[in-house]
């Protein structure tokens, strides 16, 4: 037996998924983050990314003028520091300086990183597509990294390193080690 949910909120079912903090440069020549879950893969050939940003956010008028952005991807145990990101605006508060992380160059693209990442994708906007209310940026990837020790034959090292997911509004979840594998085929 199935229960109706309302149409409109039909993105709940696709949480809780991973969420990660997108830098890029603004017109006043500051840095800017935003926390962003609606985030996914495109296409592997070539390799593009996708992030859907509200229209009305300072991060989607920052990504329309520099035309690049870094995915950072932070350990679980920054949650709050993920949650002041997507908390505040960058209009009002230079986020980045306040939140108290280390900010460091990217190896491409002009936008900020946050250093205490696990991992982080720089690319390069190749098209915008007005969907509803955001705007979703196709970036051709230029460059992605992880941290030592974090990334292994099958991905993330959940030994080693505890992902961050956001279950929907204030709920933010951790997967670690004590997380099952469930099947990882070999040849």
């Amino acid at each position: 037996m199935f229960k109706d949910i309302d149409p409109e909120e039909y993105f709940k079912l696709l949480h809780p998924r991973p969420v990660v903090v997108v830098t890029s440069m603004c017109p006043n020549g500051r840095g800017n983050a935003m926390a962003c879950a609606w985030v996914t893969p495109i296409s592997e050939e070539p390799p593009i990314l996708g992030i859907a940003v509200a229209k009305e956010n300072y991060t989607c008028e920052c990504i329309k003028f520099s035309k690049e952005y870094a995915v950072n991807i932070l350990p679980a145990d920054l949650y709050e520091k993920v949650w002041f990101f997507g908390s505040r605006s960058g209009r009002d508060v230079d986020k980045l300086r306040e939140s108290g992380l280390k900010i460091g160059k990217a190896k491409v693209i002009s936008a900020p990183i946050i250093e205490e990442s696990l991992g982080i994708i720089e690319a390069k906007v190749s098209k915008e597509v007005e969907v509803g209310e955001c705007i979703l940026f196709l970036g051709d990837v230029v460059a992605a990294y992880v941290k030592e020790g974090c990334w292994g034959a099958y991905g993330w090292e959940l030994t080693s390193t505890t992902l961050l997911l956001h279950g929907w509004g204030r709920l933010f979840l951790a997967i670690d080690a004590r997380t099952r594998r469930l099947f990882a085929k070999t040849k």
